[in-house]
């Protein structure tokens, strides 16, 4: 029996928007290692959200902007939300926040043949430190900054601090280590990167989550979080979640 054109055009109907419905549309922009455009699978946290998202039947769209734009058309809802936020007060009020997807640790990087060590905000007293304009290193640290306890030198960017660093202009500089690893093999000749090093403790730890607009559909909203984080937690369970981080600090993410 020959199907009606108004049927057959019903199911191309529905099953597109079926299709649409399991699509994430998520900002994104330039933070490498983790998310860039130019990177394997748009880097490692864009991989794990993918991953994560696939565990429950969702495709993930990602869309390239600068991180500023991204921010402000996920939280009018023209996409269903971004990646790599750190939660505040202020961006709880547009957004509602995924489980992290990474914890992403700042500490001190400096030259294997300084003799540097820390324990306590006095400890870094006596040492010439590099911060970058505009960056946050913790509520602690920031304030003994602006007290004037800490002889600090201001950058625009963490690669001038590198090039400072190995120039002798400072002891040392905090940095995001994932970040600050790249970085460093970017920026540096090979017979330089292995100067460089990181301390053990953390100057500051901060959750990195996706954001999901509170300006598109309350129910479908639920739905990709719960999805998300429970596709997180599946990761982290069958190991793959840590094997994704392991390549990106290998550098099998360019």
């Amino acid at each position: 029996m020959k199907k009606s054109p108004f049927l057959l055009l019903f199911f191309l109907i529905a099953t597109s928007v079926q299709s649409n419905d399991q699509i994430v549309n998520l900002t994104n922009g330039e933070w490498a290692p983790y998310t860039s455009k130019k990177l394997k699978n748009y880097g490692v946290f864009s991989d794990i959200v993918t991953e994560a998202f696939a565990l429950s039947g969702y495709q993930v769209n990602y869309v390239f902007m600068p991180w500023k734009r991204g921010y402000q058309t996920a939280k009018e809802g023209e996409y269903d939300g971004s990646v790599t936020w750190a939660p505040t007060a202020e961006r709880e009020k547009d957004f509602y926040f995924s489980e992290p997807v990474t914890l992403n640790s700042k500490a001190f990087f400096y030259l294997k043949s300084t003799d540097f060590d820390w324990d306590n905000l006095e400890d870094l007293a006596r040492y010439k430190i590099g911060i970058s304009r505009q960056y946050t290193y913790g509520e602690v640290f920031d304030n003994a900054v602006k007290e004037g306890r800490l002889q600090t030198q201001v950058v625009d960017s963490d690669k001038q601090n590198i090039l400072k660093l190995l120039n002798g202009r400072i002891d040392t500089f905090p940095m995001e280590i994932e970040v600050g690893y790249n970085l460093i093999n970017e920026s540096l000749t090979p017979d330089k990167i292995p100067q460089v090093t990181h301390h053990k403790k953390y100057i500051q730890q901060t959750p990195i989550a996706v954001v999901i607009s509170k300006n598109i559909d309350s129910e479908r909203a639920n739905k990709l979080l719960a999805a998300l984080n429970e596709g997180l937690k599946k990761l982290k369970v069958n190991g793959r979640y840590d094997a994704m981080l392991e390549a990106s600090r290998l550098g099998e993410y360019k």
